[in-house]
């Protein structure tokens, strides 16, 4: 079991230890760089691309910094704007290597630090080993290394890591009941938000619930006070450099005993009282957990727009087997690190403070997986302890560390065959990237470039053109750009396509105005302003859904949005004047998602019902028998008689297509009619081995119109890049 006393052990062997489970936790990660650079198609300058599509943001933040990009795109953020912008620019500074390679292995390296405040804490509790090993099975258990593999660049290299350290911290300061361990807390408090933002809230919990634990057990000792006021001051909502500043002069302040004593009490509270109201922290989680607990389908404020929550599958509900995994590996460790959590609670009274994060990592069952990361290095630390518990009445040491090594090889194996079994891709292809890049040589970086928003940071990235919406901004304007890729009207879709970018181009430089120039309210258009907190006081930022603007969202002067999109259609518009080239940009990969896609327009904006149902399938497995076409979950073609089962109907088809292209890139298409008013049409897309089942909204859409058939209105669009991985037009008007 633990001593009651921090264990005796000197610098060098926890040095060691640190090392060695550093080391074990980066060589693990180079499997999917060694699985990953046998594939040419992962290549782009000479170095394998990255695997998650949020990376892109950092990574244009870091090429604004280095080679001058994006200088039009208000959104790529800069060197001060996201710690990993600022440290990735540090290091490609400094470093020898490429931007693309640093972005690809950095990952690894800062998420691998969680070894240290696990290794830290087991010598807090007086057993190193048990951190060691907690350290090795923590920094590779399934749900931590999914989102910090080499190549995953974003910031949940940072989520857990420093978070560990102001756990570690804080119990540090309760078991040697000093603020001194309470300022590193607040330090790495200070700095937290800086380098993973989403984390905020969670720190908050954090620190309510030491908050709560001093007050009930060491309220009448001298750390007590001290304490609040280092830590609520670390989580004033200020720009990290000022809260390291404030946290720095408050602790000598604290130290030199400037302040008497029996002051500290009423400056502690106040503290605590500036910090919730100036922070709107209560109502900061309450929005977090009403965003993941009730995924309500459509906004029920002002126009009814379809809510994106409901479609990412990291928010959505997970089964047991799956958060256990995630968790620890597998479903038998993950209940004994359960089992061993509950006696650690017993046995070690400060490790309580952890409950808010376990049972955020717990609470993953209902709010979707992302959140299985919190609780990884606790139930970890926990399993590893239910070990050295079950072997504590064993004289020999060397017979217990053998044991507790024996069974956390064990407890290492399933993760370790994860990692084996783990082969993601990278984002997009080499082909891919080769068609944006030579949208890269086309126009100027002020140009737009409409697509769905997981196209939106690669775009950035590897296009230098600016988006509509994004990885990050993907709220109501996904209205817009799901009509555009959707609409059977191209005339609706250009219309639409202009007006938005242009809209959303004044929108940019008026807030540019109002925030460099001091304009008053007075002087900016009335569509953008919007009220906020119930004052007219509000202008649209680069974030505020251009869609609000267009139709004036829950104002007085709100549009009909039916009636304005019919307008598009068929009336007599005048559009705004062009100042920039607009891109639609419709890549195949889309194929799999467009049925998503479209579910963000089939929608009455008024009334928040769905306006059609459309149907689609596409697969790119298939088995051709003598009779049957069979393709995936329970859908086939019946050859003979022309007749799509679909479970136990049978549905008639309309039209079979065969689409496919030549070696210099031209389409062949060929028609058979069916039967007239049958609901179906079936494309064989010849040349990708695919086949796509499309009703007739779906058939008529702008991107299957362009994209498969290359059938475009000539006064409206033009080619600009055509291949077989994707096809990009200009917007003529």
């Amino acid at each position: 079991m633990f001593s009651n006393k921090e264990e005796n052990i000197s610098k060098k062997e926890i040095i060691v230890f640190i090392v060695l489970a550093f080391i074990f936790s980066i060589t693990v990660r180079f499997y999917w760089y060694y699985w990953a650079s046998g594939i040419d198609g992962f290549y782009w300058n000479n170095q394998i691309m990255i695997n998650t599509n949020d990376g892109y943001f950092f990574a244009s933040g870091a090429q604004k910094e280095l080679f001058g990009m994006h200088q039009f795109n208000p959104l790529v953020p800069g060197f001060w704007d996201r710690g990993l912008v600022f440290i990735t620019t540090i290091l490609a500074k400094v470093l020898p290597f490429s931007l693309d390679t640093i972005i690809l292995f950095i990952s690894a390296f800062f998420s691998s630090f969680i070894v240290i405040p696990l290794v830290l804490l087991g010598r807090l509790y007086g057993n190193s080993w048990i951190g060691f090993f907690a350290a090795l099975l923590g920094s590779i258990v399934w749900s931590y290394y999914n989102r910090t593999m080499i190549g995953y660049y974003d910031t949940d290299m940072f989520s857990v890591s420093i978070l560990m350290f102001v756990f570690y911290f804080l119990v540090a300061s309760i078991k040697r009941k000093n603020y001194y361990d309470t300022f590193w807390a607040a330090v790495v408090s200070a700095i937290y938000p800086f380098f993973y933002i989403p984390g905020q809230n969670v720190l908050y919990g954090l620190i309510i619930a030491y908050t709560i634990y001093l007050a009930i057990f060491h309220r009448r000792d001298s750390f007590f006070y001290p304490s609040l006021i280092v830590l609520y001051i670390s989580l004033f909502p200020l720009f990290f450099i000022f809260k390291l500043i404030l946290v720095i002069v408050s602790f000598i302040v604290l130290k030199k005993e400037f302040i008497s004593k029996q002051y500290e009490k009423y400056i502690a509270f106040g503290v605590i009282a500036i910090f919730f109201l100036w922070s709107d922290a209560l109502l900061r989680i309450w929005q977090k957990i009403d965003a993941y607990f009730f995924k309500h389908g459509t906004e029920n404020q002002g126009l009814h727009f379809f809510k994106v929550m409901q479609t990412v599958r990291e928010a959505s509900s997970i089964p047991f087997e799956t958060l256990a995994n995630r968790i620890s590996g597998h479903v038998a460790t993950f209940l004994l690190a359960m089992v061993g959590y509950i006696v650690l609670l017993f046995k070690e009274r400060s490790f309580w403070i952890s409950l808010v994060l376990v049972g955020l990592g717990l609470f993953a069952i209902t709010g979707g997986l992302r959140f299985t990361i919190y609780a990884v290095p606790f139930l970890a630390f926990s399993l590893v302890y239910l070990f050295w518990f079950m072997f504590y009445k064993i004289e020999k040491n060397i017979f217990r560390y053998l044991l507790v090594g024996v069974l956390t090889f064990f407890t290492l194996l399933p993760n370790i065959l994860h990692v084996v079994d783990y082969k993601v891709p990278t984002v997009f292809t080499k082909k891919e990237v080769a068609d944006l890049n030579r949208l890269k040589n086309i126009g100027s970086s002020k140009d737009f470039v409409l697509t769905w928003w997981d196209y939106g940071y690669p775009i950035w990235y590897y296009a230098d053109k600016c988006t509509l919406i994004d990885g990050g901004k993907h709220n109501h304007d996904n209205f817009i750009v799901s009509t555009i890729l959707s609409t059977n009207s191209q005339l609706q879709a250009a219309r639409l396509a202009r007006i938005s970018v242009e809209t959303y181009v004044k929108q940019v430089e008026w807030y540019k105005r109002y925030k460099e120039e001091g304009l008053d309210l007075s002087e900016i258009p009335e569509e953008f302003i919007f009220q906020k907190k119930g004052r007219k006081s509000f202008v649209a930022n680069p974030g505020f859904p251009v869609a609000d603007v267009i139709f004036q969202n829950g104002k007085k002067s709100q549009i009909d949005p039916n009636d304005f999109l019919e307008e598009l259609k068929y009336g007599d518009v005048k559009l705004p004047k062009k100042t920039r080239e607009i891109y639609i940009y419709l890549p195949l990969r889309m194929m799999e998602i467009f049925s998503t896609v479209k579910l963000f327009s089939s929608i009455d904006l008024k009334t928040g019902k769905k306006t059609s149902s459309p149907f689609m399938f596409y697969s790119e497995r298939f088995k051709d028998t003598k009779d049957l076409l069979i393709f995936e979950r329970g859908v086939a073609l019946d050859k003979k008689s022309g007749v799509l089962l679909i479970g136990k109907q049978k549905v008639p088809i309309k039209d079979f297509f065969t689409v496919g292209f030549t070696k210099d890139g031209k389409v062949v298409k060929q028609k058979q009619s069916l039967r007239k008013n049958a609901p179906l049409s079936v494309i064989s897309l010849s040349s990708y081995q695919s086949f796509l089942i499309v009703d007739d909204e779906m058939l008529n859409s702008l991107y299957i119109q362009m994209f498969v058939f290359d059938n475009y209105d000539k006064d409206l669009f033009e080619p600009i890049v055509i291949s077989p991985w994707s096809k990009i037009y200009r917007v003529k008007i």
